[in-house]
């Protein structure tokens, strides 16, 4: 461990392993100096390749329980981060096949706190952890915001994770001609799906959406075949596309025990939103209540509207809650 021993108490702790290089000293340096700006922050880690480089931590935050005797300071604080990365990694390769680029931003959030994983560039990740659940919004938008900026000044493209700063989602006339498949056999509950799909999908932001409940689809739909979106079918077609889509979903449902493992440390609470921020739109998955199995996911290919289709997802949510 090679704490910063010249900060104020109140300072985050820098903690870097052995073998750190000192060409990672003005990424330290950035990555402390946000931790700073958004208490919310617990610890930040900077992973490369699989190794923890540093880890930045609030001043008064307690190591996590359960460190290894042969382990760093960086490396304990950091392992979290180490394995968030490696799930990452893995769901990357799960989403190839949708040909939407890189999982450069992922988001996972509890009721009591959770992790933000960022891809700086190839290799090198960056990883939040929160411990309270309002605070991983603050936590989300100060890395994404710290993320552009590290790309940028090294002459890389900002990528927009999490959308473009500013967008608002504008009102669309209803009518989209829309793509539905609805299993339930209770035909009120169907035709309020419908209504409710048809309100808020549409070809600007928010493009697919599908409610389970107990894993079981009960309704899907989307605006894939608008002429506005045929660009984002040229390697993929629609039918590949929806069918990954579910195919992605159950692959998840054994994907989480893992990603729940990894949060341990930091909370054993339920997960209840992820956001996969990949180079060309998101993917999201927002839970309905404490049922394991009862969510909604949602899809856009708007990479400047990631928060815009998010914040529609959630009024579509909003109108399948009132209606459970």
């Amino acid at each position: 461990m090679n704490p910063d021993a010249s900060a104020a108490v109140s300072e985050p702790r820098l903690l870097s392993v052995p073998q750190v290089s000192q060409s990672y000293g003005h990424l330290s340096k950035e990555c402390r100096a946000a931790v700073a700006a958004c208490p919310e922050i617990r610890s930040m880690t900077h992973v490369v390749r699989n190794t923890v480089v540093f880890a930045v931590r609030e001043a008064e935050a307690e190591p996590f329980p359960g460190g290894l005797s042969w382990e760093d300071e960086a490396d304990a604080e950091g392992r979290p981060g180490r394995r968030m990365v490696r799930w990452v990694l893995e769901t990357e390769e799960a989403m190839r096949r949708l040909d939407v680029g890189d999982l450069m931003r992922t988001l996972v959030v509890t009721p009591e706190g959770g992790m933000q994983c960022s891809r700086l560039h190839a290799a090198q990740y960056l990883v939040g952890i929160s411990a309270s659940a309002p605070g991983c919004d603050a936590m989300d938008d100060t890395m994404n915001r710290l993320v552009t900026k590290i790309r940028t000044e090294r002459q890389m493209v900002d990528e927009l994770p999490g959308g473009r700063p500013g967008e608002v989602k504008e009102p669309f006339v209803q009518g989209s001609s829309l793509f539905m498949h609805v299993l339930t056999r209770d035909m009120q509950e169907a035709q309020r799906l419908r209504s409710a799909w048809h309100r808020h999908l549409n070809p600007g932001d928010l493009h697919y959406a599908a409610y389970y409940r107990d894993w079981s689809l009960v309704c899907s739909g989307d605006a894939f075949e608008h002429q506005e979106l045929e660009d984002s079918f040229a390697v993929v077609s629609v039918a590949a596309r929806r069918a990954i889509y579910r195919d992605l979903v159950s692959r998840l449902r054994e994907e989480l025990t893992d990603l729940a493992a990894i949060l341990a440390p930091v909370t054993r609470a339920p997960i209840r939103r992820l956001v996969l921020d990949v180079v060309d739109g998101a993917f999201y998955m927002h839970w309905l209540g404490d049922a394991e199995g009862d969510f909604v996911v949602g899809v856009t290919f708007r990479q400047p509207q990631v928060a815009v289709a998010e914040e529609r997802l959630r009024d579509l949510i909003a109108e399948v809650r009132i209606r459970r």
